[in-house]
């Protein structure tokens, strides 16, 4: 409680001031307008990096808050038998951005040498031109220029070799003791040795987690590292692939509330709150609080680098019934803001580095977060 409260007392400190800002680059107040990071590309993110959607509660429908309600993660099964889309991966690396390859032709110098693939994912040879290698294996490469090749050389025998692995990463993040970046080559990774890396802890405490979520391709998986680890199936142990990221969560089931309230701290999902009913429970200050501006602050599970946020105008009676309605969910973070606080782009370059977004995502973010600097 004691740390909870130090925090709040920096965000107003700095709120202070530092009461004017311009819009910042990346706050999308139309989450219809703005495209999706659904792509890894640099290893450094920046608060700027993040998609935010925002929703005024009280002007959604019954059937958008529904939509908001549920909770797709919970019906997800833990079993990777369920997946064979996971366990029937068999990696193979595959060549992008920033990879070095060394190239030596038989009998003729004239394109020997190191390249490295630009960000479009080309190299460009001497007297042939750019050719497009991005998402190629090495063998699919390989056959690319030789096709090529043949039309300026007779029989052609080409060796390729990957000097340097750069562009295919897996990220182990959240709720271990080590977050980590892998950096993937021609050997194969697994999910128990992307664990290992990370110093997992199959006897975790309620800081550290056992369970957690897989993205890979724009989809979601619901995994259990003690399964990996415990279960006979092989299916289990699967396979890592390019731009997989594993996020464990802790084994507790909290939401945060913090700001003007009386009653800040942890609250448990197995109280099936809605909006209203949590805000009712932790208290608005009267005084100090800004009641036109509830926020819940959720992370997308389904989207890389996204959040969703929620504001609520309690002034108004009738916006409860609406609260009411709206169900905070495991992860979600309440803030209630004090009256002072008046610039929106303010508050969430302030909060947004406090949730579990950008804790979760250390490795890839710090970098970009201390580097990052007020328009």
């Amino acid at each position: 409680m004691f740390v909870g409260k130090k925090i709040i007392t920096l965000l107003l400190t700095i709120l202070f001031f530092l009461n004017n800002c311009s819009t910042l680059p990346g706050i999308n107040k139309n989450p219809q307008k703005k495209n999706s990071n659904n792509k890894l590309q640099t290893s450094e993110y920046s608060i700027n990096d993040v998609k935010i959607n925002i929703f005024k509660i009280n002007k959604l429908s019954n059937s958008e808050i529904s939509k908001f309600n549920i909770n797709l993660i919970t019906d997800l099964s833990d079993k990777i038998e369920n997946y064979p889309e996971i366990y029937d991966y068999r990696y193979e690396y595959v060549l992008g951005p920033s990879d070095i390859l060394n190239i030596d032709l038989t009998d003729t110098d004239d394109i020997d040498g190191v390249y490295k693939i630009d960000q479009k994912g080309m190299i460009d040879l001497p007297f042939i031109g750019k050719i497009k290698l991005d998402e190629l294996t090495i063998n699919e490469t390989q056959n690319i220029l030789l096709q090529v090749i043949q039309n300026f050389y007779k029989n052609p025998d080409l060796q390729i070799d990957i000097e340097e692995f750069n562009s295919s990463k897996v990220y182990v993040v959240g709720a271990v003791r080590n977050q980590v970046t892998i950096t993937l080559n021609q050997k194969p990774i697994t999910i128990i040795e992307a664990a290992i890396q990370s110093n997992f802890n199959p006897t975790a405490g309620k800081n550290l987690g056992t369970k957690g979520l897989l993205r890979r391709n724009g989809k979601v998986y619901k995994i259990n590292l003690t399964n990996a680890f415990k279960s006979k199936d092989e299916k289990e142990n699967f396979y890592l692939k390019k731009n997989d990221v594993i996020f464990i969560d802790k084994n507790t089931d909290s939401i945060h509330v913090f700001g003007e309230v009386n009653k800040a701290g942890i609250f448990f999902t197995d109280m099936n709150y809605s909006l209203t009913e949590l805000i009712s429970s932790a208290g608005i200050n009267q005084i100090t609080a800004n009641a036109k501006k509830i926020y819940v602050i959720r992370e997308k599970y389904d989207s890389f680098l996204e959040v969703d946020i929620f504001q609520l105008d309690v002034r108004n009676p009738v916006n409860l019934i609406a609260g009411k309605k709206f169900k905070v969910k495991k992860g979600d973070i309440v803030f209630i803001p004090p009256a002072e606080i008046t610039k929106w782009n303010r508050t969430i370059s302030l909060l947004l580095p406090q949730t579990n977004l950008f804790k979760s995502y250390n490795p890839i973010i710090n970098n970009g977060l201390r580097s990052y600097k007020e328009p």
